[in-house]
């Protein structure tokens, strides 16, 4: 049985791990065990600590797109999950966490268009649960997901 942490490492999609965005506590981006990878709960913030998704305008008004972080939540997932060879098309399940149901609609837009890409012909996206939250780690943050993958093996068959 196979039990690897993975904090960091070699990131086809992006380049280094240090593409990475560090984590705000002491958990990996990563596990591998029993067959699967499970990613950490995972926002559109970016290596550089800014936030995908998050304007504030010159009168301290915040503008949030909650498709583009969406979108950078997902490619944040998928940069995780090349440091032990996956993609997008291993996910398996996901649980969403949106600060606001009203986001509803841009969220699950920018879902269907990320597991929609030509790139990935045939993809079936994972199962998925939504949930809404209080709040987020950052007031900047309306989504957040966690993910589960399924390690690459010879044969494996797919399930719709």
């Amino acid at each position: 049985m196979t039990d690897d942490l993975h904090e960091t490492g070699p990131d086809p999609v992006e380049g280094p791990a240090t593409d990475l965005v560090t984590p705000r506590g002491r958990f990996p981006h990563l596990r591998v065990a029993g067959g699967f990878a499970f990613v950490s709960g995972t926002s559109s913030r970016r290596p550089d600590n800014t936030i995908a998704g998050a304007q504030v305008d010159a009168m301290g008004t915040l503008t949030v797109d909650v498709g583009m972080q969406t979108t950078e939540v997902l490619h944040n997932i998928e940069r995780i999950l090349a440091t032990v060879g996956l993609d997008r098309g291993d996910m398996v399940d996901a649980t969403v966490f949106l600060v606001s149901m009203n986001d509803f609609g841009a969220y699950n837009r920018a879902w269907a268009a990320f597991f929609s890409d030509p790139a990935f012909p045939g993809l079936v996206a994972p199962a998925r649960t939504t949930v809404a939250v209080h709040q987020l780690p950052h007031p900047h943050l309306a989504i957040e997901i966690k993910a589960t993958a399924v390690l690459r093996h010879e044969g494996r068959e797919e399930s719709t």
